[in-house]
């Protein structure tokens, strides 16, 4: 081999080295898919491997929807107290009486029940009974009646009433006869009367009357004259 070849057979073998060299690094780096890695094994003794742990899910809890409360309506004081106020608490009871003995006897019995159906107003319903006798002779009238009040103004431990009322009675009388001698009869009538009075409160509830009527009835045989004066009591059935 001459001195002028060397050098071109030497750059020739270093080109070749190089060329071998890049080609074996391109294959390494790139790995074939149809390489399939084993996975790996435990490598401790059995049972000494530690179990994965999953967490159970834990449930959410379930939002009740709010309950509503039935809305209950307040009511004033006074409108409380009324409706609270029982039936019997408005009733009450009394009337008049009269009496009258000697000669001439005459009993007069006006017993009411009566109800109140606001602190001014009342309404009641009673029982008239007269009894008449003189001279050998008695008469009995029976009926009954109803009425209403009003206090219309207050004086100092009372009031001034409005009070009508309407009669209906049995009336027993008696006819003259020609021969002197008398013959009992008996007629019902109605007999509206109407007047004012004073009520003095004698309580909580309780109350006394005094009353000057005017009977609006002018038959002949009206057992009552005018004016017609009466007093009575009113009483209530439970204080």
């Amino acid at each position: 081999m001459s001195a002028k070849q060397k050098p071109y057979y030497a750059k020739c073998l270093l080109a070749l080295c190089i060329f071998a060299f890049t080609s074996f690094a391109a294959v390494a780096q790139v790995e074939p898919d149809s390489v399939k890695r084993k996975p790996a094994l435990p490598t401790g003794p059995p049972g000494t491997e530690k179990p994965v742990y999953t967490p159970k899910p834990q449930p959410q809890p379930q939002t009740q929807p709010p309950v509503q409360q039935p809305q209950v309506e307040q009511q004033e004081p006074e409108e409380a107290d009324r409706e609270q106020q029982e039936f019997i608490d408005k009733l009450y009871f009394g009337g008049s009486f009269g009496l009258q003995f000697g000669s001439y006897t005459n009993i007069t019995l006006l017993p009411i029940i009566g109800y109140r159906v606001t602190d001014k107003l009342s309404v009641g319903t009673g029982v008239v009974y007269h009894f008449i006798s003189g001279g050998g002779i008695s008469l009995n009238n029976y009926g009954g009646r109803g009425l209403a009040q009003v206090e219309v103004v207050d004086i100092m431990e009372g009031a001034l009433l409005a009070h009508a009322e309407v009669e209906i009675l049995s009336r027993e009388y008696l006819r003259d006869n020609p021969n002197n001698t008398f013959t009992k009869l008996r007629k019902t009538m109605t007999l509206p009367m109407v007047g004012a009075g004073y009520r003095q409160r004698i309580g909580e509830k309780a109350s006394l009357d005094l009353l000057i009527l005017y009977n609006v009835n002018d038959d002949i045989v009206n057992p009552y004259s005018n004016p017609v004066i009466r007093a009575g009591v009113n009483i209530p059935f439970r204080k």
